[in-house]
Formats: C-alpha cells, structure tokens, sequence
C-alpha cells in the first residue's frame, strides 16, 4: 500500500509541475501575442489533460528509483523512457509540436523539452542525492549519542 501511496504523491508533484509550467508557457504566448491567445475545439481542455498525462508519466515511474533490485541507470532510462513517450505523443495530439513551422523547427522544440526534462530529473536527483546525506550524518550523529 505504501507503493501506491507513494505513486499519487509523486504523480500528483508531477502533475502541478506539468501544469506549472504550462501556465507559464501559457502567460508567455498570451503576452507575446498582445493579449490575442485564442483556442478552438476545446484547446485548452486537451492541453490541460496532456499536462496530466504527462505528470503522470513522468511521476509514477518513479517509484523504480527506491526498488533495489534495479540498477538506477535503468531505472533512469525507463522512467525517463515513459515521461518522453507520453509527453511527444501527447505534444503531438495536443499542437504543441511546431509541424507547420517545419522539420527545424520540430527538432529545436523536441531537444528544448528533452533539456528541460533532465535539468528537472537532475535537479530532483541533486535534492535526493542532498536529503539522503543529510540523514545518514543525523543517523551517524545519533548513532554516536
């Protein structure tokens, strides 16, 4: 049960991310187009259930990381395998993919996102990597006591 637990916390951390985001992005686009930002055939409905999706495949997986059985190299590459699947189809659902601007244009937005999306999976890494040290010298402090 704690598995499970543990899975709709880290979605649900994953899911305000993804819709963070996408409000930023969204305030951008609203400001560059001089307050003209407009949706048809519910738009902004089909963004806003991509952004779940995609906080959800980014999220659950990673429960793998507190498996021990598994190499965190692999663990990396099927967590990171699953959030990019679903983030690029849901991206290309949803007209995210810029295809009427071109090839270029495709592949400048795909490497932009896969950035992104190792600068957070590497920040989250650093803050794991950073709270587990700090628990191991306070269980190696108490230990002393």
């Amino acid at each position: 049960m704690k598995t499970f637990k543990d899975m709709v916390g880290k979605a649900l951390i994953s899911i305000g991310m993804s819709l963070t985001i996408f409000a930023i992005v969204g305030i951008f686009f609203d400001i560059n187009g001089a307050g003209n930002f407009t949706m048809e055939n519910y738009g902004f409905t089909k963004m806003i259930i991509a952004c779940v999706l995609t906080g959800m495949a980014f999220g659950v997986p990673t429960v793998l990381y507190s498996s021990e059985k598994l190499p965190m190299a692999l663990a990396s590459v099927i967590h990171l395998g699953i959030g990019f699947t679903v983030y690029f189809g849901a991206a290309s659902w949803v007209g995210w993919m810029p295809v009427e601007a071109g090839r270029k244009a495709c592949i400048g937005f795909a490497a932009g996102m896969i950035v992104l999306g190792m600068l957070i999976w590497l920040c989250f890494m650093k803050y794991n990597k950073n709270l587990a040290a700090r628990m191991n010298k306070a269980l190696a402090e108490n230990k002393k006591n």
